[in-house]
């Protein structure tokens, strides 16, 4: 029997006009600013100079300013070392298993592996669609009186119940009903194999299994 409508998982040197020499930074030192403010003295009308108060306030602002430049290149320092910490320790992540949102079950020498089923509701009736790698239903199985909460469908039950005759990589998609038959929320889960990390420039970790899924990090739990 199958159960209708269960979609499957499956920048230029510049030259200074100044005795200063070329450069390729394009911020201001101290040297600029000073050649700079030479050259305002040396130009400014006489019958209106530059007075020291004003001058007091271009020397606070520059000052101001290299700090702030000082301080955003920490910040990019310190933001940099932070993005090489966190690619190492995400690497660690490879090899590790974990339990995610996909009802994948591998099947080999006629052993199956284990899915967990995650319900809020008690449910009267549990069906499970099982399909192979071709997106083709092989079989459905039924279960009955399921505790709300988190449920673990042994392989050696999947394999009591399903018509399964060959090893490989098997897809479950489960559906859950309650005693008035009305459709209940359910999750199914199972275990797989990190392979990959990726993170993203929001710090964002997404994890690759070697069945093919690709999880966020937050979503899954480790189980070595």
């Amino acid at each position: 029997m199958t159960i209708e409508g269960v979609s499957t998982y499956t920048a230029t040197d510049s030259t200074s006009t100044s005795t200063t020499t070329s450069s390729s930074s394009s911020t201001l030192d101290q040297v600029d600013f000073l050649t700079l403010l030479t050259t305002q003295l040396e130009y400014q009308d006489p019958t209106n100079p530059v007075d020291n108060t004003e001058m007091i306030n271009q020397m606070t602002n520059y000052s101001m300013l290299e700090q702030d430049v000082a301080q955003n290149e920490n910040l990019e320092t310190i933001i940099n070392q932070l993005s090489a910490l966190s690619a190492l320790s995400t690497s660690g992540y490879i090899g590790q298993d974990v339990m995610a949102e996909g009802g994948v079950i591998e099947v080999e020498d006629g052993e199956a592996t284990d899915i967990t089923v995650e319900l809020d509701e008690d449910a009267a009736t549990l069906g499970i669609n099982i399909y192979d790698s071709d997106g083709n239903i092989v079989d459905t199985i039924y279960f009955t009186d399921i505790e709300s909460g988190e449920t673990e469908i042994t392989g050696a039950q999947i394999m009591a119940k399903a018509d399964i005759d060959s090893d490989g990589t098997y897809t479950a998609a489960v559906v859950a009903y309650d005693e008035n038959g009305d459709s209940l929320d359910v999750t199914v889960k199972s275990a797989g194999t990190i392979t990959a990390v990726e993170q993203d420039d929001s710090g964002n970790t997404t994890l690759t299994l070697e069945d093919g899924r690709e999880v966020d990090l937050t979503e899954v739990s480790f189980t070595s």
